[in-house]
């Protein structure tokens, strides 16, 4: 697959899920988050293989929340997102299936807010500041 059609692939996924929208539900910029990282993105492959964009409901984040999490559940080492708005304030969840010197906390669980590819997995995450996605940096 070419830069172009795998950037074409995950745009167009974007759109499906409606990013754009839910970004403004947020006010987080879609061009400095999503839009000017995959357009700068100098990588040949996708970086998003194997992850899925998902925009879901939520019992405790009225926006619901944008996944990009595994298509299937993993095997081998992964890295999960999540971007979500509570009273709190705005989150932007890296989760390892992995221990890394980075993680300020963990999650492990089952419920109907999270994709069931991610659940009963331990998870080591932090609330990142950076809101672009990690492999777009």
């Amino acid at each position: 697959m070419s830069q172009q059609s795998w950037k074409t692939n995950v745009l167009t996924q974007w759109q499906q899920i409606g990013l754009e929208g839910f970004c403004k539900e947020l006010n987080i910029s879609y061009e400095d988050v999503f839009l000017n990282p995959i357009h700068n993105s100098t990588l040949e492959l996708n970086p998003f293989e194997g992850l899925v964009f998902e925009w879901l409901p939520h019992t405790q984040a009225p926006n619901g929340l944008v996944h990009l999490y595994p298509i299937v559940t993993p095997t081998s080492q992964v890295t999960w997102e999540e971007w979500f708005i509570k009273p709190d304030g705005l989150h932007h969840h890296v989760l390892r299936n992995y221990e890394h010197p980075d993680a300020t906390d963990t999650w492990m669980g089952d419920d109907v807010d999270h994709p069931s590819q991610v659940c009963n997995i331990q998870w080591y995450y932090i609330n990142d500041s950076d809101l672009r996605p990690v492999v777009l940096r």
